[in-house]
């Protein structure tokens, strides 16, 4: 049973790295803080969604985030 929470907790496959987060937010005109932020808000959550379902694909969940700064 152990087991099987830990393997819940486990990062999605493709987690980005700080650097990579940071590159995504430059291109996208953003300050790298936001990256920052957006970084360690979804490491925090162990880059899953804040419903708890695994996060599938990083740069989705960042263009929300950077749409969400705009609006």
């Amino acid at each position: 049973m152990i087991v099987e929470h830990a393997e819940h907790l486990r990062p999605a496959a493709g987690t980005p790295s700080l650097e990579e987060v940071k590159a995504y937010f430059s291109a996208q005109d953003f300050p790298l803080e936001e990256g920052e932020v957006f970084y360690f808000y979804y490491q925090g959550l162990g880059w899953r969604s804040e419903t708890g379902g695994p996060l599938r694909n990083w740069k989705d969940a960042a263009s929300r985030w950077l749409w969400n700064l705009e609006h």
